[in-house]
């Protein structure tokens, strides 16, 4: 017997955003409720805190090599509050990036003529951050095994080490297939939640992602990145 799309439990959404997606934003669209992004928000912020909490020992010894010789004895103190710091904020900009991503999906959904509000936007958000999970469990091991934190599994491969180093090749490397995966997901959940002409929905939610990923990219190659 199939359930109805809002009778659907908030688990039966997440499960459903990785193989019948659409299912997922048809039941938000006909009832969804706090939880809708409430739930799949702590689940990614979770799985980020384990990513940084396992990979933070790499990532601070690639923030200590780029710290002059005659400096790191300074630093050598400060590591802990660093790492600790780095913990706390992982978790709490996955909350940030939430409301503020979900803003500007609403400010594009209007703009291309959806009928959506804000909390549908947080739902849509949420859902497909949920593409983080099986991101970061296939980035780990990675990173693990290479002991660094410059993994590629985009179109950085195929890119010369200091070619990599540019806002370019930052900017390629960061295209990877969950980035494809995310603009997948949520042009379909801004076409069906915000009752958007399904073409209009991906070519908006794939400006959108292109501006996060140049804002991270501008960011990396100033060193101040991931």
């Amino acid at each position: 017997m199939e359930v109805p799309q809002a009778e659907m439990s908030v688990v039966g959404r997440i499960l459903r955003v990785f193989y019948a997606p659409s299912e997922t934003f048809e039941a938000v669209a006909e009832q969804r409720s706090a939880a809708d992004w409430l739930v799949p928000t702590i689940m990614v912020a979770v799985v980020i805190f384990i990513f940084t909490y396992i990979t933070s020992p790499i990532y601070m010894a690639e923030v200590m090599e780029q710290i002059p010789a005659e400096q790191r004895g300074e630093m050598e103190g400060t590591g802990d509050a660093m790492r600790m710091g780095g913990l706390i904020a992982a978790p709490v900009m996955t909350f940030v990036m939430l409301f503020i991503g979900a803003a500007i999906y609403l400010l594009v959904g209007k703009l291309l003529g959806g009928l959506l509000g804000y909390g549908q936007c947080l739902a849509i958000v949420a859902y497909t951050s949920l593409i983080a999970i099986p991101q970061h469990i296939v980035k780990t091991p990675l990173v693990l095994a290479n002991e660094t934190m410059k993994v590629q599994i985009g179109l950085g491969m195929f890119l010369a080490e200091e070619a990599q180093k540019s806002f370019g090749g930052a900017l390629l490397s960061s295209i990877d297939p969950f980035a494809v995966w995310i603009v997948v997901i949520a042009g379909l959940g801004l076409s069906i939640v915000g009752q958007v002409e399904r073409s209009r929905a991906y070519a908006g939610v794939a400006a959108i992602t292109l501006l996060f990923l140049a804002i991270g990219a501008f960011f990396s190659t100033r060193g101040l990145g991931g």
